[in-house]
Formats: C-alpha cells, sequence, structure tokens
C-alpha cells in the first residue's frame, strides 16, 4: 500500500485481528470489546443516541444486531 493511501475499515479491522504483537489474544480483546459496547448501546434509550448522521434507532438497531451476530457465533 502507498504510505497516502488510508485502510478502508475492513481492512483495518482485518489487520487487527490478524497482526497484532499480542497475537491471537487480540481476537478475544475485539469480540469482547464489540461486545461491551454493544450491550451498553442496545440498553440506552434511542433518543440519547440521536446525532446529526444517525437516528439513535438505527444505532440501537445496529448494537442490537451485533449482539445477536455474536451470541450465534460463540454458541456454534
Amino acid at each position: 500500500m502507498k504510505p497516502d493511501q488510508r485502510l478502508t475499515n475492513v481492512e483495518f479491522v482485518v489487520d487487527l485481528m490478524q497482526f497484532s504483537a499480542h497475537g491471537a489474544l487480540i481476537q478475544a480483546f475485539v469480540l469482547q470489546a464489540l461486545a461491551d459496547f454493544a450491550q451498553r448501546v442496545a440498553l440506552a434509550d434511542p433518543e440519547t443516541l440521536n446525532t446529526g448522521l444517525v437516528s439513535g434507532r438505527t444505532w440501537r438497531g445496529c448494537a442490537i444486531e451485533v449482539q445477536q451476530k455474536l451470541e450465534h457465533y460463540l454458541r456454534e
């Protein structure tokens, strides 16, 4: 990659998950961080989550989707 090119969000997360100074432990950390943040957002009043870019209901919907997908993934 050229120095002036930024990684996409997906590329950044893949790089983080695959190339950490802490080895595979970073993967558990990232999954735990996702779970913790998703739980906080899912429990919040959607009105308090509104921003100029996204509605609180949509943001909360993202959190619930992450929770459901993590639950399904971790059950397998």
